[in-house]
């Protein structure tokens, strides 16, 4: 299971928080390594709040490389012209459009080395509001039933594996409208 996600310096993104595709492939990799120790390290990075998470085609690699040439072309890639550059609108980011239409968060990172942190602009194509223990669960059920540990995506196996492996209260029922299912359903998408 790779444990990150390639991104060109100096942006930081979190892929496992933010990016579909790469979800989906580490849920697919699961299945290879079956590690466990692993798995759980990596769904640390999600953290507590809700997110918002890439539908698009991009990988993280392209999405990087486009913020790279905007800031170049805006003469704002080096971190005081970036940090100038941030501070112009009185506020403490900026919304950057791609070639795919999607619209990215850029903000200043605590790393001196990628000091670009970006994330999906909330409410924009190609973007998703989630709960991260919503996307915990789901990335854990299809992991586990990868190898064959669970065998229905139910009530009961969902409220297994919050209880077992994120110490979250059970779930009251699990609707095809709920935010788990569509999040399971989208990982389980081609």
């Amino acid at each position: 299971m790779q444990e990150s996600c390639v991104v060109p310096s100096p942006v930081n993104f979190n892929c496992w928080k933010h990016h579909t595709g790469f979800i989906k492939q580490q849920i697919e990799n699961f299945s290879q390594s079956g590690n466990l120790t692993l798995l759980k390290r990596n769904l640390l990075k999600i953290g507590e709040s809700q997110m918002d998470m890439y539908l698009g085609e991009h990988t993280p690699s392209e999405i990087g490389k486009q913020i790279i040439s905007y800031l170049k072309r805006e003469k704002s890639f080096l971190f005081d012209k970036y940090t100038d550059w941030l501070k112009t609108d009185d506020r403490k980011h900026k919304l950057v459009r791609l070639s795919d239409k999607s619209i990215w968060t850029l903000r200043l990172s605590e790393s001196s080395e990628r000091y670009v942190h970006i994330h999906p602009g909330r409410h924009f194509p190609h973007t998703i509001r989630v709960k991260a223990t919503t996307l915990k669960t789901a990335i854990l059920i299809l992991c586990f039933e990868q190898v064959g540990e669970v065998e229905n995506i139910n009530i009961e196996s969902a409220n297994q594996i919050r209880k077992k492996y994120l110490n979250e209260p059970s779930l009251k029922s699990l609707s095809k409208a709920s935010g788990l299912i569509r999040l399971i359903n989208l990982f389980n998408s081609k």
